[in-house]
């Protein structure tokens, strides 16, 4: 990979639509590369050899990927609290005898993340009197309420295929919508969201199916 490729590549992890816009048409390849030139990308006596990187960069979504995305699954929860604490092992105790007492099968949300230095709780508000009196005594950093989950549900061969986390945040990005939090269990990708951002990443991640 060239220097003027990673270059690129940098300037499109901070800058998705442009990614986006190249590939939808919106903007010729002369016109990118003087674009790149301008912003420090490449050099100014290297346009040809610009050219020739944005003649062999793959800007669009792979086939599979986009077969993909036609058949996920999604759901919506709302009311979904995020509890941030500091991690101690007695309070990871406490935690788990949260997990018999949740009815999963009616789609109570619990889900108990452990990190290198905390431990962060996923729960409905309704069901936050029952983790309040577990984990009073301990230490919270943070608590995050109005936050929507939203389940897509892929096929299986999403666990050997690249790029679709990727595609995902990056067509949210562009959209101006910020992911709180997100957590994978594949075939499975859950997204949390601040619920006045709710309604319009549910209609960018239907436009994926188009």
């Amino acid at each position: 990979m060239s220097q003027i490729e990673q270059n690129f590549r940098h300037l499109l992890s901070k800058k998705p639509e442009i990614e986006k816009c190249y590939a939808q048409g919106l903007v010729n390849r002369r016109s990118l590369a003087r674009y790149l030139i301008q912003n420090k990308i490449a050099k100014n006596n290297q346009f040809e050899a610009v050219i020739a990187m944005l003649r062999r960069f793959e800007f669009k979504i792979p086939k599979e990927e986009k077969d993909l995305f036609k058949q996920f699954r999604m759901g919506i929860k709302d009311d979904i609290l995020i509890l941030d604490f500091e991690k101690e092992k007695t309070l990871l105790i406490k935690l788990s005898e949260l997990v018999a007492g949740t009815n999963y099968d009616q789609g109570d949300v619990l889900k108990i993340v452990v990190g290198s230095s905390t431990i962060k709780v996923f729960l409905d508000k309704k069901n936050e009197s029952k983790v309040k009196s577990l984990t009073e005594h301990y230490k919270r950093n943070e608590k995050r309420d109005k936050i929507s989950e939203i389940s897509m549900i892929f096929s299986d061969e999403s666990i050997i295929t690249k790029g679709i986390v990727s595609a995902i945040t990056r067509e949210l990005a562009i959209n101006d919508i910020v992911i709180s939090e997100l957590l994978t269990a594949s075939p499975e990708l859950l997204l949390y969201i601040k619920e006045e951002y709710v309604l319009k990443a549910y209609e960018v991640l239907k436009r994926l199916q188009r």
